[in-house]
């Protein structure tokens, strides 16, 4: 009897603790899926990073930025996401360069020429 109660103790403060964690997400515990709609407007907000979205109904063509408050979807034909994408490519190119390829040199000069080894 009394494991009985110790158990339904437990689960009521689960209970308990699992109302308070959905009312402090107002309701939403659902993450983000996709892009079904997607906007025009040019984000303002730091972007992180971001990923293409192919059209699998309900989702929708478009780039998601991620940003320092969530994902934004955006219209992939806009002239501003693609200059966005390109410049996000170049730093990744750049950080992915600066952590695998440092290249040395040993240049060995003689009277006649010099050699690169």
């Amino acid at each position: 009897m009394q494991l009985n109660q110790k158990m339904m103790m437990s689960l009521a403060a689960i209970a308990v603790i699992m109302s308070v964690m959905i009312m402090g997400t107002n309701g939403q515990i659902k993450p983000f899926e996709c892009c079904t709609t997607v906007s025009t407007k040019e984000i303002t907000l730091p972007i992180t990073g971001f990923k293409l979205q192919k059209s699998n109904p309900p989702c929708v063509n478009a780039v998601i930025f991620f940003t320092t408050e969530g994902p934004r979807c955006s219209y992939w034909k806009e002239s501003w996401v693609k200059q966005k994408i390109q410049e996000l490519k170049k730093i990744q190119l750049q950080i992915t360069l600066k952590k695998c390829c440092t290249i040395s040199t040993k240049i060995t000069l003689s009277s006649t020429a010099f050699k690169i080894d």
